[in-house]
């Protein structure tokens, strides 16, 4: 069979058992990375991940051997553009070298310590990885530094799609069962949204390299997958109206029953917290998980409770996840409606970044969503109105600091 093409980004053991994989099957790898934000989130691999379709025998989990096995059956095309690329070893330099990877993305400083620390970059190059940065950092362009993509999608030979809120980082090793594994929730997807998530991508493939990626073997013709209706939805900072915003707005202004949010970065404007509060008007039961004391920004989660008073006194339920960082990105509306992805509810994700979610209508799959939140809450403790009050002056001067900057988050 002839291989195309595997595009990755990130870094960590995971990639390195990935690439090896391509490598042994003689795949072609190539990727898309952003921004120069050398502290961007690096998250851990999701336990937890559902595929649209026939239900499963069992639960599908979204991990490396699924991501492997998706390879093996097609040796084709996979796409992961995200930010956050920090190779701290040789091994996944040799890694890529052997699958003859492309990257694409900005250049971020921590690859030119990588490079400078373990020649990890020459390896690369000498092997002929070509390295490429998307809207690269320059001192005339310094200004855009925040136009970047947050986007995190992997399709395989355009049938099958992952998208979700992971990077491939070492902390995609483990299970959330300590503060080294990071807790978040992808989702696996076949059927025409695979096609969807491509064209998702191209955005960022054609701005950065000016090749179009055309033909049969690239996209080739996609039957539906089951029943389940699903959809990827793709934002960016040209938008005319914010399609981030307006994703989780409309869906929360049409509950009728539930609203479960689970968000590492919860700094929502005005309308969103309007919005909710008013669900808990109509009888909604509004509830958001949010990371605890284990939160990689932690500037960002004393923003986020600068404005708690307001959602407490409105009925919205806050429950913080202790075990260690939660970096999901979910909401399910009235066990029907489900969205996994990229979007965050800060300013950056609804009006700088370049996102990407999957929507999924359906009761089985939200029903299965619903399960993992709920076993997320039993590890999760209850922010109350009391708690808030009881706050220390430092703590409120660090919220009202922290929220002056949360344009920027």
């Amino acid at each position: 069979m002839t291989a195309t093409r595997l595009l990755v980004a990130n870094r960590g053991e995971i990639a390195c058992r990935i690439f090896r994989a391509c490598r042994d099957m003689g795949i072609e790898t190539v990727a898309v990375f952003s921004d120069a934000d050398r502290d961007a989130p690096h998250v851990a691999m999701a336990d937890y991940a559902a595929r649209i379709g026939p239900p499963p025998a069992r639960e599908s989990y979204l991990s490396v051997p699924a991501i492997l096995e998706a390879a093996r059956k097609t040796r084709a095309t996979l796409v992961h553009p995200g930010y956050g690329f920090l190779a701290e070893n040789a091994g996944f330099a040799r890694a890529c070298a052997g699958a003859g990877l492309v990257f694409v993305g900005p250049k971020p400083e921590s690859i030119e310590a990588m490079g400078s620390k373990t020649g990890s970059r020459q390896l690369m190059e000498k092997a002929g990885v070509k390295l490429r940065w998307y809207k690269p950092l320059r001192i005339y362009s310094i200004y855009k530094i925040g136009k970047r993509t947050h986007r995190k999608i992997l399709t395989v030979d355009g049938r099958i799609g992952f998208t979700g809120g992971f990077a491939i980082d070492d902390r995609w090793l483990g299970n959330a069962r300590n503060p080294d594994e990071w807790r978040d929730t992808n989702v696996q997807v076949e059927g025409p949204v695979v096609t969807q998530l491509q064209a998702i991508f191209m955005e960022d493939w054609v701005h950065t390299t000016g090749e179009v990626l055309h033909g049969t073997e690239q996209f080739p013709p996609v039957a539906a997958s089951g029943s389940v209706l699903a959809q990827a939805i793709a934002s960016s900072r040209t938008d005319s109206s914010s399609k981030a915003k307006l994703l989780y707005y409309m869906a929360i202004q049409a509950a009728r029953k539930t609203i479960w949010i689970e968000n590492a970065y919860f700094v929502p404007d005005g309308q969103i917290r309007r919005g909710l509060v008013h669900a808990v008007e109509r009888g909604v039961d509004v509830r958001v998980l949010v990371p605890g004391p284990h939160i990689d920004v932690p500037m960002v989660r004393m923003a986020s409770r600068f404005h708690y008073g307001e959602l407490l006194d409105g009925g919205v339920k806050i429950y913080e996840y202790r075990p260690t960082m939660m970096h999901n990105k979910v909401m399910v509306v009235d066990g029907i409606w489900t969205t996994i992805g990229s979007i965050n509810f800060v300013n950056r994700s609804m009006k700088k970044n370049a996102e990407a979610n999957v929507a999924i209508y359906d009761r089985g799959f939200a029903e299965q969503v619903e399960k993992s939140i709920l076993a997320d809450l039993e590890k999760s403790e209850i922010f109350t109105r009391a708690k808030w009050k009881k706050r220390g002056l430092l703590a409120r001067i660090s919220e009202t600091v922290f929220w002056l900057f949360s344009e920027n988050y």
